[in-house]
């Protein structure tokens, strides 16, 4: 694992095993620092030429409304133009808010393009986005 930026609230690393982004969320992100993990995590793939990320959700409390609006009108259709097709969902034990979210946002991709899935570990996200 290539650990690329750290900020309070977000880690994007490279997972070079499964050759993938990876975005670990703690906490509750500002707006900025939401936009800046996401799009870090985006730089991420562009420049490996991947098109999967791992997001991991099970430490994160809160993600708002407006985050959810910009990642999918604005940070999806970037990354799906970059080659985005898999995503790997660890919730975890997460707070209600957070699964809802990340549900609502899944919801709203259009699954012709996309193949996204949830799942309680690390460890089985990775291994579903090995074999994609």
């Amino acid at each position: 694992m290539d650990i690329i930026e750290v900020g309070k609230h977000y880690r994007v690393s490279y997972l070079n095993d499964i050759k993938c982004a990876m975005i670990q969320w703690t906490g509750m992100p500002s707006s900025d620092e939401f936009m800046r993990g996401c799009n870090t995590a985006l730089e991420v793939m562009q420049k490996n030429g991947v098109s999967k990320i791992l997001v991991d959700n099970s430490s994160a409390t809160l993600f708002t409304i407006k985050d959810q609006q910009w990642l999918n009108n604005e940070w999806l259709p970037r990354a799906e133009k970059a080659g985005y097709r898999y995503s790997a969902t660890v919730l975890g034990d997460s707070d209600a808010f957070v699964k809802f979210a990340a549900k609502n946002i899944a919801r709203k991709r259009d699954q012709n393009k996309f193949e996204g899935k949830f799942f309680k570990t690390v460890s089985e996200a990775k291994e579903w986005l090995n074999t994609k």
